[in-house]
């Protein structure tokens, strides 16, 4: 069963402390917060567990209701209306879903074309002569929509991918352009006499070349000026 035919509803609660009651030889009572799972398919089952209760077990890391549904139960704590996730059936009014179909996914607690895309056996069966129908119609929004995000990605794959190409083809031709300056100012130096590269060298840096340097020496040192 995927979350999105689990549509959770946390609240409060004000249960006996047994423990608390014992101690204190009178009824003692404590508010607890409740995690209800609204089933697609199901009318008249809904578990109910504390939201502090585990959920499942993941690499030794237990997982309560509460961190399972962690955006519900957010918006519990901060009490703002509580959603189930998904998208809501509405969006299937241009396929041709009915008054009366949306009336009876409320009874029956669906309440995203999502979930409605993912019920089997005995809870698709639950819609009755509407199941197929409306099977239908979550499966051609799903397709639908699917091509569209796919026709996104691809898009937004084409625009990186003319991002990083007009960024290589910029360093290229600063990479280009600085060759050329040094060949160009190499060239240069090559022009010059060894005086002239000394006169270079003390132009640029202030300071004469000392001794004799080689002429390598001092083509690298104006070089490097």
């Amino acid at each position: 069963m995927t979350d999105y035919a689990v549509t959770p509803h946390f609240r409060y609660d004000t249960v006996e402390d047994i423990e608390a009651s014992r101690r204190e030889k009178r009824p003692v009572m404590k508010t607890i917060e409740l995690c209800e799972m609204r089933i697609a398919g199901e009318k008249n089952y809904i578990p109910t567990v504390p939201a502090d209760s585990i959920w499942q077990v993941h690499s030794g890391q237990p997982i309560t209701y509460a961190e399972r549904f962690a955006e519900q139960y957010r918006n519990f704590k901060l009490g703002n209306s509580q959603t189930g996730e998904g998208t809501p059936l509405q969006e299937l009014v241009p396929y041709g879903i009915t008054q009366a179909q949306l009336s009876l996914c409320r009874a029956l607690k669906i309440y995203s074309i999502e979930a409605v895309n993912s019920l089997e056996g005995i809870h698709l069966k639950a819609l009755g002569v509407a199941a197929n129908e409306l099977k239908r119609m979550a499966g051609a929004w799903i397709a639908d929509h699917s091509s569209v995000r796919s026709e996104r990605s691809e898009l937004e794959e084409l625009r990186a991918l003319v991002e990083k190409l007009q960024s290589e083809k910029t360093t290229a031709v600063h990479v280009a352009e600085e060759a050329i300056e040094d060949k160009i100012e190499a060239s240069a130096f090559a022009a010059m006499d060894d005086r002239q590269l000394k006169t270079y060298i003390k132009e640029r840096t202030g300071q004469t070349p000392m001794g004799n340097p080689s002429r390598e020496t001092l083509l690298r040192m104006a070089e490097e000026a």
